[in-house]
C-alpha cells in the first residue's frame, strides 16, 4: 500500500475545495464522507484525544504543547496506530459493500489514497510516524480572510439555536486559531514531502495548480479529469467594500 496524501490546512482554508479537486484527479479519499469530504470517524478519532488533553479543534494549544515533548508524541501515535489497526476501514471512510470492498482492495495494489480533516494538522507529526513516506498538501489561505469565515460560520450555528464554542464569535481569536494551525502545518515543510498550496492562487489559476498538484502526489490525471477538476474550483470571493 502506498503512504497517503495528508490534505491539511486550518479550517475554512480551502481544504475542502482541494481534497474534491484531488479526488476528481485520481486520489482516493474514501466514500463514506461529509459534506466537506471527512471522514465523522477520523474527526471523532482526533477530537477524542483532544479532550483527553484538555483540548480542541478550536482551542489546540494544550495539545500542541503535548506533542512537542517525546512522550506526548509516543502516546498520540501509540493511540492513532491502535486504532486504526482495529477499525482501519471505518476511520478512513470506507463501507462495508462491493464498492467499500473494492476501494480497499486498490488501496493493497497500490492505488493513491489520502485524507482531509483539518485537525490532521495538528497531528501530523504522529501521522508521519505511522506513515513516513506521507505527502502532505497544505492547504493556506489568507489569514483574515479563514477567520472571518470561521466566525461567520459560528454565528449561523449559534443563530440556528447551537450552543456557542467559546471564543469563535470573537475576530481577533479566529484570526490567533488560525495563525496556530499555519504555524503547525509549516513545521512540517522539512519533514520531505511536503507542498505548500495558497488557496488564493489555486482559485486564479486551477488549471496549473491542479497539474502541479497532481504531480505532487502521483497522480496521472487525463486532460478530461484536469478539466473537471479546474471547473470545480470556485473563484474567489469578491469582497465588497463600502463607499
Amino acid at each position: 500500500m502506498k503512504a497517503p496524501v495528508l490534505i491539511i490546512g486550518a479550517h475554512r482554508s480551502g481544504t475542502s475545495a482541494t481534497a474534491r479537486a484531488l479526488e476528481l484527479v485520481g486520489l482516493q479519499i474514501g466514500q463514506r464522507l461529509d459534506s466537506h469530504h471527512e471522514s465523522k470517524a477520523l474527526q471523532q478519532l482526533h477530537e477524542e484525544f483532544l479532550r483527553r488533553v484538555g483540548a480542541s479543534w478550536s482551542n489546540p494549544a494544550p495539545f500542541l504543547e503535548l506533542i512537542q515533548t517525546p512522550d506526548g508524541l509516543r502516546d498520540c501515535t501509540e493511540y492513532l496506530r491502535s486504532n486504526i489497526d482495529a477499525h482501519f476501514a471505518k476511520i478512513f471512510g470506507y463501507r462495508n459493500s462491493p464498492r467499500g470492498l473494492w476501494l480497499r482492495w486498490r488501496l493493497k495494489f497500490g492505488a493513491a489514497w489520502g485524507w482531509k480533516e483539518p485537525r490532521t494538522t495538528l497531528f501530523a507529526p504522529a501521522w508521519l510516524k505511522i506513515f513516513p513516506d506521507a505527502r502532505i498538501v497544505h492547504v493556506a489561505r489568507e489569514a483574515l480572510a479563514a477567520a472571518e469565515s470561521i466566525r461567520e460560520r459560528e454565528l449561523k450555528f449559534q443563530a440556528a439555536g447551537d450552543p456557542p464554542t467559546p471564543n469563535l464569535a470573537d475576530l481577533n481569536y479566529c484570526r490567533q486559531l488560525v495563525e496556530s494551525y499555519l504555524t503547525a502545518g509549516e513545521r512540517l515543510a522539512s519533514a520531505g514531502n511536503y507542498q505548500r498550496l495558497q488557496f488564493e492562487e489555486l482559485q486564479a489559476n486551477p488549471p496549473a495548480m491542479l497539474e502541479q498538484l497532481a504531480n505532487f502526489c502521483g497522480l496521472r490525471p487525463t486532460t478530461q479529469q484536469l478539466a473537471t477538476a479546474a471547473a470545480s474550483i470556485r473563484p474567489a470571493r469578491v469582497r465588497s467594500i463600502a463607499p
